[in-house]
């Protein structure tokens, strides 16, 4: 028996099992989840992709428009009636209601952009130096756009647009949902599916490591009723750096669709959707932290076999307790 072949995969058993993904041994498949059962509101077209989830008025009620163009273009284009400022976040952002043909809805209007030399930020728990730093709602739109070239769908829409002369990001609010933060520390409640959770916690470290995330926490994970984990505040996300900040030998596994939306990412629709938003350096940085992330699961991949390294995440299980208020 070739001993370092043993010794690896004994690591990947202890991982798996710590993370609650089981491997499948022999090569043998996983049989993908059941379609998940989604509410259709009359006149509502949606999507499986969210999992049931709806973007509501500001009634509570399902709107009219699902798909991301037409929210795109709703967001881009509504008129403000409403402005406010939202008392959580770095970046005081401003809760807007927006009033389109027949309904309301609410967004988050962001205009930050802040440039400073020479800065350094702990990270994951260790000291990182950047010559040039930013904090950018022009980043909060990247991240949505890569987001969609991955087929992730875990960043909801954004688009740039300019209110009151202050240029800016006006994303969709999500309706119904909590951060992460508050579930243990305010609403006292644990995930009802631990496995689930942590397989989609892997998909956001991996996501993190892609836009090189600086601000990663637990506000910036937002629960839906569906508990399925939502993106949010990527305004310090990106820059120069190829650097990847949570390390790569920590995850052992990647979700299946993820893994080949890293794998078939071009460079030209790369540059196509994001050089509106990232300079040339930014994007070339982007490719780079791609690649190594690519090349671990790789060699994961042909030491294990996909069976032991990529996965689907298990369908919902059960509502969460705020999916009625």
């Amino acid at each position: 028996m070739n001993f370092t072949h043993f010794g690896r995969m004994v690591r990947a058993v202890a991982c798996a099992t710590i993370m609650g993904i089981p491997l499948v041994s022999g090569g043998e498949e996983r049989q993908a989840p059941p379609q998940v059962e989604v509410v259709k509101a009359d006149g509502v077209s949606t999507s499986e992709r969210f999992e049931g989830y709806l973007f509501l008025d500001t009634g509570g009620q399902p709107l009219p428009i699902q798909t991301d163009g037409d929210i795109e273009a709703f967001l881009a284009e509504a008129e403000v009636i409403k402005a406010s400022s939202v008392p959580t976040g770095k970046t005081l952002p401003q809760k807007l209601t927006l009033k389109g043909e027949g309904f309301e809805a609410y967004a988050v209007f962001k205009n930050i952009d802040i440039k400073r030399r020479k800065v350094t930020d702990i990270i994951n728990g260790r000291k990182h130096f950047s010559l040039d730093w930013r904090d950018s709602y022009r980043y909060d739109i990247a991240a949505y756009e890569l987001d969609r070239l991955l087929g992730l769908d875990r960043v909801p829409p954004v688009v740039p647009r300019t209110i009151k002369q202050d240029s800016g990001a006006v994303s969709i609010w999500l309706a119904k949902t909590v951060n992460s933060a508050d579930l243990a520390r305010v609403l006292k409640v644990d995930p009802p599916d631990q496995r689930r959770w942590n397989q989609q916690r892997l998909i956001m470290q991996i996501f993190d490591n892609i836009v090189a995330n600086r601000d990663s926490n637990l506000g910036n994970l937002i629960i839906d009723p569906n508990w399925r984990q939502w993106f949010i505040d990527c305004s310090r996300c990106f820059g120069a750096t190829k650097t990847i900040y949570y390390p790569l030998e920590k995850i052992s596994h990647c979700e299946r669709g993820l893994w080949q939306g890293l794998k078939s990412l071009n460079e030209d629709e790369v540059r196509e959707s994001l050089s509106p938003h990232l300079g040339r350096s930014e994007i070339k940085a982007l490719l780079a932290r791609r690649d190594k992330v690519v090349q671990h699961f790789q060699k994961l991949i042909d030491e294990r076999g996909e069976a032991g390294v990529l996965y689907e995440v298990d369908p919902p299980s059960e509502k969460a307790p705020w999916a009625k208020d």
